[in-house]
């Protein structure tokens, strides 16, 4: 595992690599200053676990939906959407555990009754709390250590609210339907009939018995939430997060909310769209934010909606601050093939987990139907659960396909040792060089004594972490506190995070 003291950074965007500049010498020819060259951002495609979760239980007869995972205190707790039936009254939140991610069991919580018996892991039906995400807050009192967060219609008659039933909702839907009939206005509508859509929260002592807060805490108007919505707490900025669904022009996207409270949050603000770089028929469906083990950088690994074929597989989106977010690539990094056929719809959940000392795994519902009900030739169960897995750290490589170069912005050296996390093919080969930073205006990065490329002891073959060498001798030591760059050169190699 990384030392302590050190902290991978991944390889997910271009910062943190020196982009170069152009420069002039004195006889006034151009040159450029540590270039990158040769080398790209790819996404590495997941490995797929086999089924771990399926339906097993009466009131999972129906179907499974969205789950939620946190490993904490060496297991592994999953919140997740059962329904028995069709009937909404049938839809539930449950709870299951497991010690190694692959073998689950659903404990008799006696919480909720189900046919005549408690016997079971309900938590309590949707219609109660239409639980979306779960999150454990360290800096909550012990009362209110896990939070979670759901959709809800409020409906309103005349402006005063009123009972959050199916039939509440039939009876204003269609008493809006037939005054939109009779010509009235949308103002005059909404006076008389509203459904409005809210963010509601619930607070828990240890994630199974759960008190619905009374307060909403957001209110975003008739913008639609038909889907999961992530919710967390950010501990560098010290405030609560929300991922919303969101829609720009009749296309899905992704929105942010949140606050310095559970609650009274701002509105919210788009942070993830398809863009000119997508293919016209894409949408962003969902967000499955985490952050990432370790470095703690800011993921999503949004479905990607084809609405053309009604057909969904996972990318992955970075950010830095949880407010912009770029994607390396336009390729899944989830595809919906399995063993046993093809998904039509695949859609991530929180969180990436550790599923052994080299491996993370982010849990995936597969569903054979296709979004727009299309149907499938074969009768296959829906509401599948697997595993995307991925060795630790690689989640993305910077890839040198043949061979490559460049140099990193300037570090605060630790004093220790420099780890890299890589890859390299048959015949492929890393050099490391540490290097004054570059400087503006440009003149020659030069190699510090000792630890130049020619110094460098080659590197091949597959690391988790291996420490860089120079003529046999790891140690940092000597450089202790001072800002340095690294160059590298590879060739057919992938490398993925790097410690200094």
């Amino acid at each position: 595992m990384p030392e302590a003291s050190l902290t991978p950074q991944p390889f997910l965007d271009w910062y943190g690599i020196w982009p170069g500049q152009a420069g002039r010498d004195e006889h006034g020819r151009s040159w450029l200053e540590d270039a990158p060259r040769g080398v790209r951002l790819t996404v590495q495609p997941a490995r797929k676990s086999a089924v771990f979760f399926r339906r097993e239980r009466p009131w999972e007869q129906s179907n499974l939906n969205h789950m939620f995972v946190i490993f904490e205190d060496g297991r592994y707790r999953m919140w997740y959407a059962a329904y028995a039936s069709s009937d909404p009254s049938e839809h539930f939140a449950c709870y299951a555990e497991s010690a190694d991610g692959f073998h689950w069991e659903r404990p008799e919580l006696g919480i909720y009754e189900f046919q005549g018996s408690t016997a079971n892991n309900i938590l309590f039906s949707h219609s109660h709390f239409g639980l979306q995400s779960v999150f454990r807050d360290a800096t909550a009192a012990p009362s209110e250590r896990y939070k979670a967060i759901a959709a809800q219609a409020q409906f309103y008659r005349r402006g005063v609210p009123v009972a959050n039933t199916r039939q509440t909702k039939l009876e204003i839907r269609g008493m809006r339907r037939t005054m939109e009939l009779e010509g009235y206005t949308p103002e005059q509508i909404d006076a008389e009939a509203e459904i409005r859509q809210v963010v509601r929260g619930a607070v828990s002592p240890d994630g199974l018995r759960w008190t619905v807060l009374e307060a909403p805490l957001l209110d975003v108007g008739k913008t639609q939430l038909d889907t999961q919505n992530i919710a967390g707490y950010d501990p560098e900025s010290r405030e609560y997060v929300a991922y919303l669904r969101g829609h720009v022009e009749r296309r899905r996207a992704v929105r942010r909310t949140g606050g310095p409270t559970f609650g009274n949050w701002s509105q919210p603000r788009m942070v993830l769209l398809a863009d000119p770089q997508d293919a016209p028929d894409k949408d962003i469906y969902t967000s499955a934010y985490c952050r990432c083990p370790g470095s703690g950088r800011h993921l999503m690994f949004p479905s990607i909606f084809h609405r053309l074929s009604a057909e969904l597989d996972i990318q992955l989106a970075t950010s830095r601050d949880g407010w912009n977010w770029s994607r390396p690539e336009r390729a899944p990094i989830v595809t919906r093939d399995t063993e046993d056929g093809v998904y039509s719809c695949i859609y991530a959940s929180p969180n990436l987990v550790p599923l052994s000392d080299e491996e993370w795994g982010l849990p995936y519902l597969g569903n054979y139907d296709r979004h727009d009900w299309g149907g499938w030739p074969e009768i296959k169960p829906d509401g599948e659960y697997r595993w995307a897995i991925w060795k630790r750290g690689r989640l993305v490589a910077l890839e040198a396909p043949i061979e490559g170069q460049f140099t990193m912005v300037e570090r605060i050296c630790q004093g220790d040792r420099l780890l890299l996390n890589y890859r390299t093919e048959p015949g492929g080969w890393i050099q490391v060089a540490l290097a004054l930073p570059p400087s503006t205006p440009p003149a020659p990065v030069k190699e510090l004594e000792g630890y130049g490329l020619t110094d460098c002891d080659i590197l091949e073959g597959d690391e988790l972490e291996r420490a860089v060498t120079w003529r046999g001798n790891a140690s940092l030591s000597a450089l202790k506190g001072r800002r340095i760059s690294v160059r590298i050169r590879m060739a057919r190699a992938k490398l993925f995070s790097m410690a200094l």
